[in-house]
């Protein structure tokens, strides 16, 4: 079964983080804002005040000082000093928000002040598995959680002083560092088992956690639906059934998406060629890799790798 305590790395390893906006937001009560739904993960931490965070079909949630707010997919909420506060769009007050550009937003109702730093990660939305999408919309870490958290606590501390003194490659700095803020924050709110949400039943059914781990450590291995059920303990339906109910799709075909979400990462980060990678993934040729490939993302391989190395030249 999945190791609960590396949960993290099974949910986030094909997660590829490749952009941020960063917006400082200086208000005073009464102020509320909401946002609509973003294909990024958000997060928003209160340096100073609180505020409180609402989102439909929920109770609303207050963030204290120095609360670190996640939400993995980007879903739309209201943030501001009382759910009883009439927000305003986003786009009206931060109409653009291109990557690696930094906002500074001042809200002034005249009432008690507070700061707080947001943050939109963009993602390959096509490279991220099931489970992933299988997280809370929203996932809180205390400032008390926090402070015990070292290297979460001066990463924090770091990016707050790197947004005040404007040192070289400050927007490179910037994104990396709210990128090891997400994760850090992630594995501490994890390790709620209250906090999983749908993930903790993957994680309690020790069968489909078996093949899981099979698919995610293994994936160059030639599995079938029989040998992936051998592996889980389950007869083939069953296994088919109960996979398809917890994860949300076939075992081949989540199967598929681990193998080729580490291809894109090799097209990406290495020279290798795509017969290489073919073999690397499990796949007995490139063109086995190239017609998935093509289904899933909508182009090849080759184009994919095109496409990156020219935006690599646009940004380096």
């Amino acid at each position: 079964m999945i190791d609960e305590s590396d949960v993290l790395t099974h949910v986030l390893d094909p997660l590829r983080l490749n952009g941020m906006f960063l917006s400082q937001w200086e208000v005073s009560s009464p102020w509320a804002i909401q946002g609509k739904p973003e294909p990024c993960a958000l997060i928003h931490y209160m340096v100073s005040g609180s505020a409180t965070i609402s989102m439909p079909d929920q109770e609303p949630v207050t963030l204290a000082e120095g609360d670190l707010a996640m939400f993995p997919r980007g879903d739309t909420h209201i943030v501001g000093d009382s759910p009883r506060t009439p927000p305003r769009p986003l786009e009206d007050v931060l109409p653009t928000r291109s990557t690696g550009k930094f906002s500074l937003i001042h809200l002034d109702g005249g009432g008690e002040p507070g700061r707080m730093l947001c943050a939109g990660l963009h993602y390959e939305a096509d490279g991220v598995l099931p489970l992933y999408h299988l997280l809370p919309s929203l996932l809180v870490v205390e400032a008390e959680q926090i402070s015990k958290e070292p290297l979460l606590a001066h990463m924090l501390d770091g990016l707050k002083r790197e947004i005040r003194e404007h040192h070289e490659g400050r927007n490179l700095v910037l994104l990396r560092g709210f990128e090891l803020v997400y994760l850090l924050g992630l594995r501490v709110a994890l390790r709620d088992p209250s906090a999983l949400g749908r993930v903790a039943s993957v994680l309690r059914n020790p069968g489909i956690g078996h093949a899981l781990t099979a698919i995610y450590e293994n994936y160059d291995y030639p599995w079938t639906l029989e040998s992936l059920a051998q592996s889980a303990g389950m007869s083939r339906s069953a296994f088919a059934q109960t996979f398809k109910q917890l994860i949300g799709e076939a075992p081949a075909r989540h199967l598929m998406c681990r193998r080729l979400a580490e291809a894109k990462r090799l097209l990406s980060v290495t020279t290798l060629s795509q017969e290489a990678i073919a073999k690397k993934i499990g796949y007995e040729s490139t063109v086995g890799m190239h017609l998935a490939f093509r289904s899933l993302y909508g182009t090849t391989p080759g184009a994919f790798r095109k496409k990156h190395q020219a935006k690599l030249r646009r940004n380096g």
